[in-house]
């Protein structure tokens, strides 16, 4: 018999308790069925689901549970389902007329026509949202107040964001009254810097335009004013956000919870609200419960509703993204085999071609990893790492390290499936430190276990809100002077647009970020990642592993985190599961 792990003792004392709990307002339920139900509800929550299959006919308290279409659910967790819902629906079907069409048609010729965003390629002007899906999806999002846009990386969903902003501001809508927010810091930033990017190809900017700049982007947690201390948002159901105009980004990230925090805040009497939904429901799910975006895309094309635009065409012109983009796309395949992908891939054996400067596109590193490992892990430092310690910014210039944090940083990353084990992140970051500081001399910290050194990236693993750094914050370790003339290793971060300094012995938990998971890199990109599979564990003295995670969606979360490169380290079987599998989260989202 399995010994239960300490996990499974844990889901078992919990259901124990809240079956005490529940005992008095389900006196007509037995005992067993009770814990089974409040059992089987936690177990299945571990894995994103809101709700267990359920068929039978008892009598339940609605104040603990809630049926509906043969599924059985937590009452509270049923209520935020439904308010979730509601509120898509609310948006979709609004009692306001929707906004004037010769009035969207004169902001759309000043858009495309008159004053456009262009770009120069090979001595040739495009017109950004000209022509095709791109022009079809602002449009869209001019007329319908919800609106949800999709795609993959370099579709155009931030050029669209950009258009749109400027066609809201013609229409009059105040820039002051435009929140920009995603789930987590990196992404928001992200998300700025690419608004930002897209202005710049504006033919004649005025001030309207110039308006954009000033808007800021935050977490949603912030956008919501969530105070730790007491656990609660300033904007909910009792006091809506005064914004005219939400635009979430990254909507694949954000679970349940936060969908119905949102949705309590919108201010539903305003006849002039818009909410718009940006995302790549391919992505992973959410970390927490539910599967808001991939739902609602569903629902959505279920209904052939057009307030949903899917953008297809990639508009990365590198020929190295297209081997990227091809194994971006074979992930997505319904049904596809290792076979397919191995033929659509280039593969090696040898690491040398792994480590080329120049390596452009996507590759498959075939390595006997009892062997090669500690090789692959010594070339990844002299090659990838080392070098950006020899160009760490000025401490003192805030343009050097904004450049050095928000693109230097990003330039590599080792992303894993796992977080433990000899292939998870933590492991691998450890080898790596270790590796770094054999070949490196400098001033060194030590705190409890963790050493501290110059040009050490470091990653943000819980939200300080007290502090203003959230989960997913990638920082930088440098020497600065202290007031005194000494110096000092401190932390450094670039958060809404100005970069902050912590004493490490001050920071909320973090660790080092040459490798993260893929969950972790959520938000990012990268010039170049290395994609790190263990060996598969039938072979001969190979770790335990579960295969939870081995996943369509994490495989195309973590190739799309690249915009010029990937390594895949992988063998075949673990590979394969990966390619058959999706993860699937039970939550009976309906808008019917």
């Amino acid at each position: 018999m399995k010994e239960r792990s300490l996990e499974d003792i844990i889901d078992f004392e919990y259901a124990g308790f809240l079956t005490k709990e529940f005992r008095t307002y389900a006196k007509e339920v037995p005992e067993k069925v009770l814990f089974s139900w409040n059992l089987s509800l936690i177990q299945a929550s571990k894995k994103g689901s809101i709700a267990i299959p359920y068929s039978g006919n008892e009598n339940i308290s609605e104040f603990l549970f809630r049926k509906r279409n043969d599924l059985l659910y937590f009452n509270k967790v049923f209520g935020q389902l439904s308010r979730v819902e509601e509120g898509f629906k609310s948006l979709l079907y609004p009692k306001s007329p929707k906004s004037d069409h010769s009035q969207i048609q004169n902001v759309l010729k000043e858009l495309i026509s008159i004053n456009p965003l262009t770009i120069q390629r090979n001595k040739k002007e495009y017109i950004l949202c000209g022509e095709g899906e791109q022009k079809e999806a602002l449009e869209k999002a001019l007329q319908f107040p919800f609106f949800v846009l999709t795609g993959g990386p370099g579709t155009g969903k931030t050029t669209v964001v950009a258009n749109l902003i400027r066609g809201l501001l013609r229409l009059g809508y105040d820039p002051n009254r435009i929140g920009l927010a995603a789930p987590t810091g990196r992404a928001a930033q992200r998300l700025k810097e690419s608004l930002e990017n897209s202005i710049s190809y504006i033919r004649t900017k005025n001030d309207l335009d110039h308006s954009i700049l000033d808007i800021p982007a935050s977490t949603l947690h912030r956008l919501l004013e969530y105070n730790p201390r007491k656990r609660t948002y300033k904007y909910g159901e009792n006091f809506p956000l005064p914004h005219h105009v939400i635009i979430l980004d990254e909507v694949s990230m954000v679970d349940l919870h936060m969908m119905y925090r949102l949705i309590e805040a919108i201010p539903f009497d305003s006849t002039n609200f818009r909410l718009i939904l940006l995302g790549d429901p391919n992505q992973l799910p959410s970390v927490e419960t539910g599967a808001v975006l991939s739902d609602l895309v569903k629902s959505l094309i279920s209904k052939n509703s057009e307030n949903l635009i899917s953008l297809k065409t990639s508009h990365r012109q590198e020929e190295e993204f297209s081997t990227i983009s091809k194994a971006a796309d074979i992930c997505v395949q319904e049904k596809v085999s290792i076979s397919q992908f191995k033929e659509s891939i280039p593969e090696t054996e040898e690491l040398d071609p792994v480590f080329k400067n120049d390596l452009k596109g996507f590759l498959r590193l075939k390595i006997d990893h009892k062997k090669e490992w500690k090789n692959f892990l010594k070339k990844t430092v002299e090659t990838k790492i080392l070098p950006n310690f020899s160009n760490l910014p000025d401490p003192n210039s805030a343009s050097a390290l904004k450049e050095y944090i928000s693109k230097d940083l990003n330039r590599f990353k080792i992303l894993t499936i796992l977080r433990n084990g000899i292939y998870g992140s933590e492991f691998i970051n450890k080898e790596l430190t270790e590796l770094v500081l054999s070949q490196k001399k400098g001033n060194l910290v030590q705190i409890g276990s963790r050493v501290y050194f110059p040009g050490l990236p470091i990653l943000i693993t819980k939200n300080d809100r007290v502090r203003g750094v959230y989960n997913g914050d990638t920082g930088l370790v440098l020497e600065l002077q202290t007031p005194n003339g000494n110096t000092e290793l401190r932390a450094l971060f670039f958060i809404d647009g100005e970069i902050r300094d912590f004493a490490l012995d001050t920071l909320p938990p973090h660790e080092p970020a040459f490798a993260i998971t893929v969950h972790k890199s959520q938000g990012s990109e990268y010039d170049s990642v290395f994609i790190v599979y263990p060996p598969d564990p039938s072979e001969k003295n190979s770790e335990e592993i579960s295969l939870e995670l081995f996943r369509k969606e994490i495989l195309y979360t973590a190739i799309t985190r690249a915009k010029r490169s990937v390594v895949l380290i992988s063998e075949e079987k673990l590979l394969e599961y990966s390619l058959q599998n999706r993860f699937e989260r039970i939550t009976g989202f309906t808008l019917d």
